[in-house]
């Protein structure tokens, strides 16, 4: 007789219980709840998932350019201060190498060959060095041992977490050893240098260039030997910078051309807008207006274009002030040929803090140059200051001034197409009202936002 086999009784579920732990487990606070052996854990608040901002590392940044202050004080020179000092402002450790050719007597120090003195400019460390005996501009060759030696012993000393070359010229040893001892390096081409030995482009009769074509364009219109020579010492030391910059299109787009394996990228410099006041002047039929020209006084410069415009116009409305100093042969040659026209001024050098004075009793900025230019500092300031500019129709300078815009263009190196123009804004000089209105639409960065972008570029190189 088989036996049954009992099962187990249906347990039994006591409602009250249950609802009395439900009760109890809602007015727990903090409590894990289990099920099996994962617990689930209340989550936590957005407040506390917040990361604290993390602190960026200070930095230590050398700086090489083929010239600076008090020496020197074009663009280039600007642009390397402008950012030392931003780069400085937000705690980072800087200091500029600088060739100079100052007297063999004003150094207070030597190594081998090479003479070189520390100062100070407006805050910003300087170590500025020559060699006694040549300029290393005027030779293709890299590796003079003097200069090579003093490379390496102040990139040893310095420590820097990475360098920033505002100009390769008299600086290829500097980025030579950058390379040999693995420190990182970014350049900003602010000329055509490493493509073209004379760093404008421009041919021995001034005419435009459209590059070396390996050595042979420079053989044949400027007379120059061995450039091949030098573009295969020159060119592998641009190749090998962690990144490369143009503050314009025109000069990134023409150094592409020529090096298409070389990427460069467009960082436009910024202006300094404390130093900057807007000229508000409106203009009426039959005012009389004032031409400024501000730089460097040199052939590629086409001041000399100016001062053949003038003598086409002689209107007693106009007046022309010249800024700047350059090269005693040029210079001579622009004061006789204006010595007989009372109404051209040639005022001398002029700094940052002049520039709110000097952009109020304006109307019409001019670049005249007959090269390509790459991102004229002028003509920056002209614009962030309101006042319109007159500009040759290439590079940098077509760049920011639109035709009938915010300014006028006229043909590069034709000083009579130059004369045309400004008798266009004589005759009608309310143009310079709807320009001055167009203006708004141009935008010029800052100072500021230029060091934040590099500041940006620094730390993503330095990693």
């Amino acid at each position: 007789m088989a036996l049954k086999r009992k099962g187990k009784p249906a347990r039994r579920i006591r409602t009250g219980r249950v609802n009395k732990r439900k009760r109890l487990l809602r007015g727990t606070k903090k409590r894990k709840i289990s099920i099996g052996k994962r617990p689930l854990k209340k989550k936590k608040s957005r407040r506390s998932k917040r990361r604290k901002p993390t602190r960026r590392k200070v930095l230590n940044i050398l700086y090489i350019v083929h010239s600076f202050y008090p020496e020197t004080y074009t663009g280039t020179e600007k642009f390397v201060f402008n950012l030392a000092r931003s780069m400085q402002s937000k705690g980072h450790r800087v200091k500029v190498v600088t060739y100079s050719d100052g007297m063999p007597e004003s150094y207070s120090h030597t190594f081998g060959e090479v003479l070189y003195k520390e100062y100070e400019y407006e805050g910003i460390p300087v170590l500025a060095y020559r060699h006694k005996h040549m300029d290393p501009a005027q030779f293709f060759e890299i590796g003079n041992m003097d200069l090579t030696l003093f490379a390496q012993k102040v990139i040893k000393k310095e420590k820097p977490t990475l360098i920033h070359i505002g100009h390769p010229m008299r600086a290829m040893d500097f980025i030579q050893i950058s390379k040999r001892l693995g420190i990182k390096y970014i350049i900003t081409l602010t000329d055509f240098w490493f493509v073209c030995p004379a760093g404008t482009m421009l041919q021995k009769s001034n005419a435009l260039c459209n590059g070396p074509d390996m050595g042979r364009n420079c053989l044949t219109h400027c007379q120059i030997p061995n450039v091949q020579q030098r573009l295969s010492t020159h060119v592998p030391l641009l190749r090998a910078a962690s990144r490369v910059f143009s503050p314009s299109a025109s000069l990134a787009g023409l150094v592409s051309r020529n090096l298409p394996d070389i990427h460069v990228e467009v960082q436009n410099h910024g202006i300094n807008y404390d130093t900057i006041r807007r000229n508000e002047r409106v203009y009426q039929p039959g005012d009389s207006l004032t031409l400024f020209y501000g730089g460097s006084l040199n052939t590629h410069k086409g001041v000399h274009l100016i001062l053949q415009a003038m003598s086409m116009i002689p209107s007693d409305r106009l007046q022309l002030k010249i800024y700047g100093s350059g090269p005693s042969e040029y210079t001579a040659s622009l004061q006789q040929a204006a010595a007989s026209d009372d109404r051209i001024s040639f005022c001398g050098l002029y700094s940052e803090n002049d520039i709110q004075q000097i952009y109020q009793e304006v109307d019409i900025a001019l670049v005249p140059s007959i090269w390509y230019e790459n991102y004229p500092l002028a003509l920056h300031e002209a614009l962030a200051s309101h006042v319109p500019a007159l500009v040759s129709d290439i590079g940098g300078m077509a760049e920011k001034v639109q035709d009938g815009f915010n300014g006028l263009t006229f043909r590069v190196g034709d000083a009579e197409h130059l004369a045309q123009r400004i008798v266009e804004l004589l005759d009608n000089p309310t143009l310079l009202n709807v320009f001055k209105a167009n203006m708004n639409q141009v935008e010029i960065p800052s100072i500021q936002q230029e060091a934040v972008a590099y500041e940006g570029i620094y730390h993503s190189v330095a990693r």
